[in-house]
């Protein structure tokens, strides 16, 4: 049996809150329900995100496209936080590119990570944005596929940084929400 590649530890980084959005990806209470592990992740995701808005960064979310669909309430938007709704690729038939224009950096936590988080994160990293995703805000329906995304967002083709350097120009960095530091003009 073939071993499984080793992936980097995550690492600090320090983001300019006047350049980074934080991206909240499906965390919803669909999702909690079918995927119970989600909830996991929400303390951590809460934090994450007291800290961005305290620091003035943006903070978008997303959900599927099925109606129902309520972000978690610990998670809540702000009446000044856009919610886009689509499929896994958030920015498909979405204003998303539009909330994210001026930013050089996302912070991407959600759920699925093999599928919202990862297909999002590499449409960013199209666009010119560094990308950050802190792996403890990251869920899926089981951990192989978690470990997937970890993988694949550090070997995105055309964008790669698998010896996971920090913010890496237009790649993304894996690092954990209490490895995150706001800093103006940084």
């Amino acid at each position: 049996m073939t071993e499984l590649p080793t992936i980097p530890d995550p690492v600090r980084v320090t983001l300019d809150p006047d350049a980074t959005a934080v991206l909240v990806l499906d965390l919803s209470d669909m999702f909690v329900g079918q995927t119970p592990v989600v909830a996991q992740t929400i303390p951590a995701v809460k934090t994450l995100l007291d800290r961005a808005r305290a620091a003035g960064a943006r903070v978008i979310f997303s959900l599927g496209r099925v109606a129902e669909q309520k972000v978690l309430p610990d998670l809540d938007p702000r009446p000044d936080e856009p919610v886009v709704r689509s499929s896994a690729y958030k920015f498909y038939g979405t204003d998303l590119e539009k909330h994210l224009e001026g930013m050089r950096y996302a912070i991407v936590v959600g759920t699925a990570a093999n599928g919202a988080v990862m297909y999002t994160a590499f449409g960013c990293c199209q666009r010119g944005i560094t990308v950050a995703v802190p792996e403890d805000g990251l869920s899926s329906r089981d951990p192989f596929s978690t470990w997937v995304a970890r993988y694949q967002l550090l070997d995105q083709p055309g964008f790669q940084n698998k010896q996971n350097e920090p913010l890496k120009p237009k790649m993304a960095t894996l690092t954990r929400t209490d490895l995150i530091t706001f800093g103006k003009g940084v």
